[in-house]
């Protein structure tokens, strides 16, 4: 009896683990010309995304960083992993970031930053391989007088040469970092949203290319025709 007990458990918790690890199955979203493909377990601080055309929005709630009184930096640091594939009859152009956030400093001794990286490969081939830093639009400098400031950050990876690429992975990185090396004083920064956007442009089809080609054969002819033309004069 004890023996058919303890096998009763095991496939309980046999089965516990198998559910957990359904649950933690990957996610994709479908957007206009892409689709985003992401693990829902290792979001961390980013928050679960929402996606509206090819935009992909965090709305981070504790991604921040602190420091208080002297107390030295206090650095948050977080990454989020997203394979992206163009749908048919597209190209990848950019991976194009946005943040934005707020930041308050108190007193002598205190400063605040915002920092990481952006990496972008090509999944078929990793040599094929971007990383473009991130650094706020300007200074986090602004000493408060009671209330928070905002600060805003962008960054755009070009991967139009990459024609060949169908899935892209792309690794966000962000530092937050907050310091204080005087008493009375406070460093504080905290991110509330980061918006990834992977831009496409449409592959010509056949009959445009003949058309160009068509097109181009007729200006070059009617550019002899006119020299021919002015030679004769």
């Amino acid at each position: 009896m004890k023996h058919m007990k303890k096998a009763a458990v095991a496939v309980f918790l046999l089965g516990q683990a198998l559910s957990g690890a359904a649950s933690a199955a990957s996610v994709t979203l479908t957007g206009d010309t892409v689709d985003y493909t992401f693990d829902d377990e290792l979001l961390g601080l980013f928050g679960t995304p929402t996606l509206v055309g090819d935009t992909l929005s965090f709305t981070p709630v504790e991604f921040q960083a602190e420091s208080l009184n002297g107390a030295g930096i206090d650095l948050t640091n977080n990454t989020v992993n997203v394979q992206v594939t163009a749908h048919s009859g597209y190209n990848f152009s950019s991976v194009d970031m946005t943040e934005r956030g707020d930041y308050m400093l108190l007193g002598g001794g205190s400063s605040a930053n915002v920092a990481g990286q952006v990496r972008v490969f090509d999944v078929a081939n990793p040599l094929s391989d971007v990383t473009t830093a991130i650094a706020p639009d300007a200074p986090l400098d602004v000493i408060s007088s009671g209330g928070t400031t905002n600060w805003s950050a962008s960054n755009s990876t070009d991967i139009s040469s990459w024609t060949d690429a169908q899935t892209v992975n792309v690794t966000w990185q962000n530092l937050l970092i907050g310091e204080t090396n005087a008493g009375s004083s406070m460093a504080f920064v905290d991110k509330k949203y980061g918006g990834l956007t992977v831009a496409t442009a449409p592959i010509p089809e056949a009959e445009t290319y003949a058309m160009m080609l068509a097109g181009l054969g007729l200006i070059g002819w009617q550019v002899s025709r006119r020299r021919g033309l002015t030679t004769k004069a």
